[in-house]
């Protein structure tokens, strides 16, 4: 069988590319042509090498901006890729191949931009959506959009959510039920899902884990919060894991706050159980998840979370036994859960040992097999 992944992550690796990776390796190991779409970034990203390395074709399409691209080059660029996609059909190279299924991973609602890519199939593949994240303060679409977005829903074979939370505000913002959607995992990036020994000192050690993406993920928030007076006399440590294009923003913040000294960027970390081995609690500040893998890693390596009650954070953190859910993200809401997570430092530990039990409860260990056994079988 000839599966199409078409991905539109406007960088050139996120959390949401590990499902249909996962499922990727899975479908090649078992005999099936895997093809895979993505933007025309500067280079290839690694775990796309290992897949064209197993036998993968890869195409490219335009749309991509360099990071730090002035407003002039950005409408050139912008120019350049508008007549790319009329003078050809982007999707046209890859569809020659004859995909019998099509796999378009994005946001809930990214296929609203793809008509190209509707109209290019037509009536031949399967097709099917994952979608990871929809914003809960939309409020909802222009009427071309959502027709759109609903055709395409319609059209697919199965839309997937990873969220029953992102599905309930899909729904909302569609006005409409969505029949054919199912709920599926994520995977996790560990091969060991033991809970780690508590880490035992006097300072306590947060880890913020992430693209550092302040409109989505909260890290300027969560420093303003933090930047109170009664906060900067306490005793802590921020880990910030990750990378992104608000990472000179979030430092310059971290100086403006006097926070140096409490306030430490890591960049990219290869081994998520190397953070836990230091790290105490996760804190999540985020406006918008699909569920982050950052939350399920965390509490599969038996620590505690933090996170603001949006995408599927609820599903997996329950409040006060194995984490904290903030009502929202902003400084007052933050401030006061934080406050319920320092009051609570003896109780840490045997959160971390909730969290590790629920984890297990709900996380798939095999989701890339999962989500071909979907494919293939319908």
């Amino acid at each position: 069988m000839k599966i199409a992944v078409i991905s539109m992550i406007r960088e050139p690796w996120g959390g949401s590319e590990e499902l249909w990776f996962a499922m990727a390796k899975q479908a090649i190991a078992e005999g099936h042509t895997v093809m895979h779409m993505s933007f025309d970034f500067d280079t290839v990203h690694p775990r796309l090498r290992e897949l064209q390395d197993m036998g993968a074709l890869l195409f490219r399409r335009p749309g991509y901006f360099r990071p730090g691209l002035s407003p002039r080059a950005k409408a050139v660029r912008t120019l350049i890729n508008f007549l790319k996609k009329k003078l050809r059909n982007p999707f046209l190279p890859m569809l020659r191949h004859n995909p019998d299924i099509i796999v378009y991973n994005g946001t809930c609602y990214s296929i609203a931009q793809e008509r190209q890519l509707l109209q290019a199939m037509g009536k031949g593949p399967r097709l099917y959506i994952i979608g990871h994240l929809n914003a809960e303060d939309d409020r909802g679409f222009p009427s071309p959009a959502r027709d759109t977005i609903l055709s395409a829903y319609d059209k697919a074979t199965r839309v997937f959510f990873i969220s029953l939370r992102s599905l309930a505000t899909a729904r909302r913002h569609l006005c409409r039920d969505i029949p054919n959607a199912e709920l599926i995992r994520n995977p996790v990036n560990m091969s060991d899902v033991r809970a780690l020994p508590y880490p035992s000192t006097g300072k306590a050690h947060w880890a913020l884990v992430g693209n550092l993406i302040a409109a989505h993920k909260g890290q300027d928030i969560l420093l303003a919060a933090l930047a109170a007076p009664r906060w900067m006399e306490r005793d802590w440590i921020l880990n910030i894991y990750g990378d992104g294009p608000d990472k000179e923003y979030l430092q310059m913040l971290t100086v403006y706050y006097r926070m140096q000294d409490k306030v430490i960027f890591h960049g990219k970390v290869g081994d998520i159980r190397q953070v836990w081995e230091h790290n105490q609690v996760l804190l999540m500040p985020s406006h918008m998840e699909g569920m982050p893998l950052a939350i399920v890693e965390a509490m599969l390596c038996g620590r505690p979370c933090m996170a603001t009650d949006v995408g599927g954070a609820a599903e997996w953190i329950e409040d006060g036994a194995s984490g904290w859910l903030a009502p929202a993200g902003t400084v007052s809401a933050l401030d006061k859960v934080l406050e319920r997570v320092w009051q609570e430092k003896e109780h840490w530990a045997s959160m971390g040992i909730q969290a590790h039990r629920r984890a297990m409860e709900l996380y798939d260990p095999a989701a890339g097999k999962t989500l071909l056994d979907k494919l293939i079988n319908q």
